[in-house]
């Protein structure tokens, strides 16, 4: 290819990004983003990097405790990264996952050139993994990044354990693979098939399993050294949702995988949540579809390995970069989800790019030997029709992508799709009524929180935003009992224990309000929230001292936390402090992103001191 030529799959390949995602970056934080990124204190503290960097990928909040055998260290240093450079301003973080997947596509095509010899095809199959529609929940939503950047260094990695045998320093392409490998687990988890699928590329250049099995040690070594440092910082494993038999393990797994099957190859009705149960029995015509589709996937690979060994490889990597998903996953809720397909997929974008390779009689010298069984599959086709109807595939995933990339916005957008696709659905309802109430919609917000509850009475969340709602309404003894409630079928939820002190003070009852608050600061005395509602409750209750030692140990370990300031402010405005106070509110409003009755307030204890309130 010319030089001024050399960079067009490239420019291209940004262009495509950028038409399909760009609209992403006026998007807001939704859902998993708030926990890990706007409610996260490690990530704005410097001082607490370290700590961040070896605990829980969960640490923060306490509604989450489900989901804490996650160990990605790498992910969160990332989102300390984009705090420090664009504060809690979603666009700098939703610009770091375009550039990710951009640079994942940019791997993609030099997998598939390698593979192909042919820029064109490599450019087709990476086109595809662009503008799937099916990244979007990777690309588009924040948290996604977590597989972003797990895909981008196993493929880095590939890139460079494949080079060793023409690297004029073996030794060194292999290090660089194998820290490329341990960055990829640091991400997340499903980094961890890149000793299969390394084992599986050789076996199917060399046909031999020891040499093959010789050739990944070092790699096999960083993974279990990965594990060890995993264990030592999480200790045990997740509790499983369900407990399977091994028959209807296997049920539920062939209907998960025909699932995502089809979401590859129609990738349409696309949804954040996939809700189905376990699948008992074989009958089941989730199980049947699923088993066939399967049965076509090995029995394809099989015939391939006849043909192509290596084309074999590349469809074979599709099930072997989704076993993690059975591995460490549970079955329900987190089990089918659009972001576990985005490393599969892309083994399948090479093999596609093999396909119109073969097709296009531009195969790479190393496979041109071999008899290709897509040469005989794709005789019919005039391969000038080729070009136009990959155009017209492209373009059609691009404008499905857009309009899936739309979806997540914001949180009341997505949760009512959501609700539309899965009106059965507490956790859904749940998490709309939480996007309502946090728009100042509380009486919307109380009728999805009450039908959450009326699907799954157990519901302690539920509950608790239930009575934020009914407290924001000034409904203090409904909130209370629905606070108890909540406490009662959660009683390690700290926020409900803290939700619950704090009406009791404001009702009147200071006694039982500052026991409870209490012991919450006792159970947990790192939870700002907590040591704020026990300032509060002390501010309340006539001893400002005591609140004010409250205040100063919740900012010692939160410098951020805008609530801290703002009573600060207030106690010290209330004690004759003016100067000390505007000080504590300017704080507070470099802090705080909500219009309301506090910015007000804040500004008026300002101006009373005499000083601007910017």
């Amino acid at each position: 290819m010319p030089r001024p030529r050399r960079f067009l799959p490239h420019i291209l390949l940004a262009a495509a990004v950028l038409a399909c995602f760009g609209w992403s970056l006026r998007g807001d934080f939704v859902w998993d983003d708030r926990p890990l990124i706007v409610e996260n204190r490690l990530i704005r503290d410097p001082a607490a990097l370290g700590p961040a960097l070896t605990s829980s990928f969960w640490q923060t909040g306490d509604r989450h405790d489900r989901f804490r055998s996650f160990f990605r260290p790498l992910t969160t240093a990332t989102y300390a990264l984009d705090y420090f450079l664009w504060g809690l301003r979603p666009f700098g973080f939703h610009l770091t996952n375009l550039l990710l997947h951009l640079a994942c596509c940019l791997a993609v095509f030099a997998l598939a050139r390698r593979e192909t010899g042919s820029p064109a095809a490599a450019l087709a199959g990476s086109l595809l993994f662009a503008v799937h529609p099916v990244h979007v929940e990777s690309v588009a939503w924040i948290s996604g990044r977590t597989d972003l950047l797990a895909t981008l260094f196993v493929l880095l990695a590939f890139l460079a354990r494949d080079r060793v045998a023409a690297a004029p320093a073996p030794a060194r392409a292999v290090m660089l693979s194998v820290a490329c490998f341990l960055l990829g687990l640091l991400a997340k988890e499903v980094a961890a098939t890149l000793p299969l699928l390394l084992l599986a590329a050789d076996l199917s250049a060399a046909g031999r399993l020891r040499r093959a099995a010789m050739a990944a040690w070092p790699h096999g070594v960083a993974l279990g050294l990965y594990l060890v440092a995993r264990h030592l910082v999480l200790g045990g494993g997740a509790e499983p949702l369900y407990h399977l038999s091994p028959a209807a393990f296997l049920g539920t797994a062939l209907f998960v995988m025909g699932r995502y099957l089809t979401l590859v190859l129609l990738p349409v009705g696309l949804d954040a949540h996939y809700p189905y149960a376990p699948l008992r029995y074989f009958a089941s015509p989730g199980v049947l579809v699923g088993a066939a589709m399967t049965a076509i996937l090995l029995i394809t690979a099989a015939r391939l390995a006849r043909w192509s060994r290596r084309d074999a490889f590349w469809l074979a990597w599709f099930p072997i970069a989704l076993l993690p998903v059975f591995a460490f996953g549970s079955f329900g809720d987190v089990l089918l989800a659009d972001r576990f397909l985005y490393l599969p997929t892309a083994g399948l974008a090479v093999l596609l790019a093999r396909l119109i390779a073969a097709q296009l009689d531009e195969a790479a010298p190393a496979t041109a030997g071999a008899a290709s069984p897509w040469r005989s599959l794709l005789a019919w086709r005039p391969a000038r029709l080729l070009p136009a109807a990959g155009v017209a595939i492209v373009v059609i995933l691009a404008g499905l992508t857009v309009a899936r990339a739309a979806v997540w916005r914001d949180e009341r957008t997505l949760f009512t799709v959501m609700a539309r696709s899965s009106p059965a659905s507490a956790m859904v309802r749940c998490n709309l009524g939480l996007a309502l109430y946090r728009n100042g919609d509380y009486g919307p917000a109380k009728d999805e929180f009450r039908e959450s509850i009326r699907l799954v009475p157990s519901y302690a969340l539920a509950h608790n935003n239930l009575a934020a709602a009914l407290e924001r309404e000034g409904k203090l003894e409904a909130a209370l009992a629905e606070y108890l409630e909540a406490l009662r079928l959660a009683p390690l939820q700290l926020e409900s224990r803290v939700n619950a002190g704090s009406v009791l003070v404001r009702l009147g009852r200071p006694i039982e309000g500052l026991a409870i608050l209490t012991d919450a600061v006792r159970r947990a005395p790192r939870y700002v929230p907590g040591l704020y509602a026990l300032a509060d409750a002390r501010s309340r209750t006539g001893r400002p001292d005591d609140a004010l030692a409250r205040l100063d140990e919740a900012l010692a370990i939160d410098p951020a936390y805008p609530n801290a300031y703002y009573l600060r402010g207030k106690i010290l405005f209330e004690r004759g402090e003016r100067v000390a106070a505007a000080e504590a509110m300017r704080r507070f409003l470099s802090l705080w992103e909500e219009e309301g009755p506090f910015d007000d307030a804040a500004r008026q204890v300002i101006a009373a001191a005499g000083s601007p309130t910017r």
